[in-house]
């Protein structure tokens, strides 16, 4: 009769158990990385009789959360593939809507300006013509303008997205690094790992691998994790947790760089080309090569565009017999000194030479000390000449100052703000330069018809300006096109491996509803065994 009361009680005991386990995984199974529970249940022992086995009962053995580490490393995987291609695409995107705007873009107002030539080539004294003329000069160099802001403003964007990535990179791994003393205590007291902890654990290196690509290594006996970057370092080790800090870079105050924080405080700058995965990456990719492409370029377009057409109209006369002036302005050109120099000077005098022979590229200009040398964006050591003072290479020069000490280092691109500076230098439509003769009259218009030729010359390597913004939109359409496929398989491949997680560890609503119609099945069976020991004690009580 013992025996048969210890039956019930311990079926009761282990069904409440199950309903309870079996409840929490309907309560939660909507809630973010929550892992389905799994009741283990077991004999609780018995008694060996010459008549048989007489069993005591059942016992909870434990409560298993459902967890399958590969998958779990196979998630954060994708999960950094698609977060890096997502915030280059993000970025991307604008550059290409900005340049594929068929009605209005620098293409457009181009082709505007070469009919506007044209029209006054009918007849030079035409004062409308001229009107139309120094009009469309104006709407060029505004688009130029828009043009240039759009992509400083997207410069601006991603700074502020790399800033807010570090931010929110730090504050996951804080977390981590709590959540795994936390689970050092309580292994430390005996204890398993508590499930809630390690699903807010999983949670959180889903959300880091996200900002960057991460090797994580798991000590399944604690539940903590130790977390690195892709090249080895360390972001999360035990108890403690290693900063990223976002700072603007010594060579270009413009550009947020990132350094990650060592065990001695001081910052190592991190090689953008080690963060491959994340949307780190995908913020210095979008940077690096689309913004950096779209930028020189849009610039390059501007810089030949204006000196050709300025070298042009000084070779002219306008109606009353003056020599042509510049029809557009163009910014300076400014070296920025980097921020750990030493020394007080600065290259303030720059100017252009040959502007065939300028390119499109980030130089840096240091002094070792007894000489000066220049090298290019690519490393490579830039030919150069010194002359009284003056630098010279690649169709630019430079006056040498004074206050310069060994290892301090200057950054400049010839071309850097042509797109966002350029203007209409030009102050009056009747001083067009269209004649090529001083007295050649109102109606002479052999200047300008050698000035709409322009049109057709290969000013920027083998192509014509039209021909160097097509390409121009050409590649970043490329680009644009190649991310959002990549993307769109990105996307596939995450869902993919979220379902084979949660296959694995997640809550099928329709199995926990079976699983609940079970163990109510199975309590009640018990509560009958109980009753049915009650009833037998109740006669036993009886007899008399």
């Amino acid at each position: 009769m013992n025996n048969l009361f210890n039956l019930a009680r311990s079926g009761l005991s282990t069904g409440q158990a199950a309903l309870s386990v079996v409840g929490s995984n309907l309560t939660n199974g909507m809630s973010d990385n929550y892992s389905r529970r799994n009741i283990l249940i077991g004999e609780s022992g018995g008694l060996n009789t010459s008549l048989g086995f007489f069993g005591y009962g059942a016992r909870v053995n434990g409560v298993d959360r459902a967890y399958d580490a590969f998958a779990n490393s196979q998630l954060r995987g994708s999960i950094s593939q698609w977060a890096g291609l997502k915030g280059r695409h993000e970025q991307l995107s604008e550059i290409d809507n900005m340049l594929g705007d068929e009605s209005d873009n620098v293409s457009v107002s181009l082709n505007n300006l070469f009919k506007a030539m044209a029209t006054l080539s009918g007849d030079a004294s035409d004062g409308p013509a001229r009107s139309s003329l120094f009009s469309a000069l104006g709407v060029l160099t505004q688009r130029f303008n828009d043009s240039g802001k759009k992509l400083d403003g997207l410069e601006k964007s991603t700074n502020t997205q790399i800033e807010q990535s570090v931010k929110d990179t730090n504050n996951i791994t804080e977390q981590l690094a709590n959540i795994n003393k936390q689970l050092e205590r309580v292994h430390a007291q005996g204890g398993t790992p508590p499930a809630d902890l390690l699903d807010q654990r999983d949670g959180l290196l889903e959300k880091l691998s996200e900002q960057v690509g991460i090797e994580v290594t798991e000590d399944r006996a604690s539940g903590r994790v130790d977390v690195m970057l892709a090249d080895g370092r360390p972001l999360v080790a035990g108890n403690s947790a290693y900063k990223l800090t976002a700072s603007p870079s010594a060579s270009d105050p413009g550009k947020i760089v990132v350094s990650y924080m060592g065990s001695d405080g001081k910052p190592s700058l991190i090689s953008e080309t080690s963060i491959t995965k994340g949307r780190l990456a995908g913020l210095f990719k979008f940077r690096n090569e689309d913004l950096a492409v779209a930028r020189n370029e849009l610039n390059q377009i501007a810089f030949m565009m204006a000196n050709r057409l300025n070298e042009q109209h000084h070779a002219g006369f306008d109606a009353d017999g003056n020599p042509g002036q510049d029809l557009f302005s163009l910014p300076d050109i400014k070296a920025l000194a980097n921020s750990k120099n030493t020394g007080s000077g600065r290259l303030d005098s720059i100017r252009v030479t040959d502007y065939p022979a300028v390119n499109a590229e980030d130089y840096t200009v240091s002094f070792d000390g007894a000489n000066w040398n220049v090298t290019g964006a690519d490393g490579r050591t830039v030919p150069a000449t010194v002359t009284g003072g003056v630098l010279a290479f690649d169709g630019i020069e430079i006056d040498l100052p004074g206050g310069v000490n060994a290892g301090d280092s200057f950054n400049l691109n010839p071309m850097a703000g042509a797109a966002t500076g350029i203007g209409r230098a030009l102050d009056s439509a009747s001083k067009f330069a269209a004649s090529d003769d001083p007295a050649g009259g109102s109606s002479n218009n052999k200047n300008l018809e050698l000035m709409l030729k322009i049109q057709d010359e290969k000013l920027i390597g083998k192509n014509t300006l039209n021909d160097a913004y097509t390409q121009l939109v050409g590649t970043i359409g490329s680009n644009a096109r190649a991310v959002n496929t990549g993307l769109e398989s990105a996307k596939i491949d995450l869902d993919d491996k979220f379902n084979t997680q949660q296959s694995l560890s997640g809550v099928d609503m329709n199995e926990e509803m079976v699983n609940m119609q079970m163990f109510m099945q199975y309590y009640q069976a018990n509560s009958q065994i109980l009753k049915t020991a009650t009833t037998l004690f109740d006669t036993l009580l009886a007899i008399k």
